[in-house]
């Protein structure tokens, strides 16, 4: 298994740093950040404009004809950069809606791949009664991410997918937002009109797990950026006429947090590959990147605000978003715990 970038994923590494870089420079992710969806409206169709949202889909589809690998190139830089926007939900909706041969699934396929219809995503986690009747969904949802200004919505359960497009049966309550780079909303579904869009148990789990190989990515990505920030923040921070860098105490800390972006890294994109290839325990490999990108990110964007000192802890410092970005992550598509528990029977299981 050859872990290494390719050609391929270097060029489109490149192509999304220079995008986000001219679209989405910090500034900007904090004042489009909390106003949702409709404030992304030009950078999303931009976005689709250079393929984000297909790289992952056949050629057949609209797509770029890559795979998740490439994805997970794309959502690295995005964590990176702290793109806000539902960018997980629309990639895995476009995923779901692969295939699917009727009309309306086809003309939603197109939507989002061509950035008219952002996709915001909602977990099992957070609803408390999910009710199906026919092709009827009602539930509530609290702390949605990216749900503000959302064409539809992808309702992802243990054994179904739903896409719900945006009508008169989905409420959406904008709510005070810790992270002021993501809008956050309460949702709620009264006999709102569905789609189902997985037809098996085995495409579900599959769907779950590429989602969390790429929400491990966006991780990885912020993981990383730290560990640029203090490196750079530890060379020109002057304390007794020494840059802090060359003090033990930094040097340590900085080396302890590029080991975890590393290891994170590496287990993310063993558990990408494994995904790929639909191997047997895929969805184990993913649960296992999920513990050490969450512990990763949290770890590291701890230490972030340590090595910048009393700057670390002001409005104007970026290292605060980065915090905030981990706790959010640390809960998407299950917990630490939930996925340590995986590990456990899996480990039980073969033993």
């Amino acid at each position: 298994m050859d872990l290494m970038q390719t050609a391929d994923q270097d060029a489109i590494q490149q192509t999304v740093r220079s995008f986000l870089a001219e679209e989405m420079p910090m500034a900007r992710v904090r004042q489009l950040g909390p106003e949702g969806n409709a404030a992304l409206g030009a950078v999303w169709r931009q976005a689709a404009e250079i393929g984000c949202f297909g790289l992952g889909l056949a050629e057949t589809e609209g797509g770029a004809g890559y795979a998740v690998t490439e994805e997970m190139v794309l959502f690295e830089e995005l964590g990176s950069s702290l793109a806000p926007g539902p960018w997980l939900g629309s990639v895995l909706a476009v995923h779901a809606l692969a295939g699917r041969p009727e009309a309306e699934l086809r003309d939603w396929r197109l939507r989002v791949l061509t950035g008219e219809a952002p996709v915001a995503l909602l977990e099992r986690r957070a609803s408390a009664d999910l009710r199906v009747e026919g092709e009827r969904l009602g539930g509530a949802w609290r702390g949605v991410l990216d749900a503000v200004g959302a064409s539809a919505f992808l309702v992802l359960e243990e054994n179904a997918v739903w896409l719900v497009p945006q009508s008169d049966g989905v409420e959406v309550a904008r709510r005070p937002s810790m992270d002021p780079t993501r809008s956050l909303a309460d949702v709620t579904l009264r006999d709102a009109r569905a789609l189902r869009l997985a037809a098996t148990a085995a495409e579900v789990a599959h769907l779950r797990s590429e989602g969390l190989v790429l929400a491990c990515a966006e991780a990885v990505g912020g993981a990383q950026r730290t560990v640029e920030m203090s490196v750079e923040y530890g060379k020109v921070r002057q304390q007794f006429d020494k840059p802090i860098g060359s003090f033990q105490a930094v040097k340590h800390r900085c080396a302890d947090m590029a080991v975890r972006a590393e290891a994170a890294r590496s287990a993310t994109i063993y558990a990408t590959i494994s995904v790929r290839d639909r191997t047997a325990d895929a969805a184990f490999q993913a649960s296992v990147a999920k513990v050490l990108c969450a512990n990763a990110y949290i770890l590291n964007a701890a230490d972030n605000v340590q090595n910048h000192g009393g700057m670390g802890f002001t409005w104007e410092c970026d290292a605060h978003l980065f915090v905030k970005r981990a706790r959010g992550f640390d809960v998407t598509l299950g917990g630490r715990a939930r996925h340590l528990d995986a590990i456990v029977a899996r480990a039980r299981h073969d033993r």
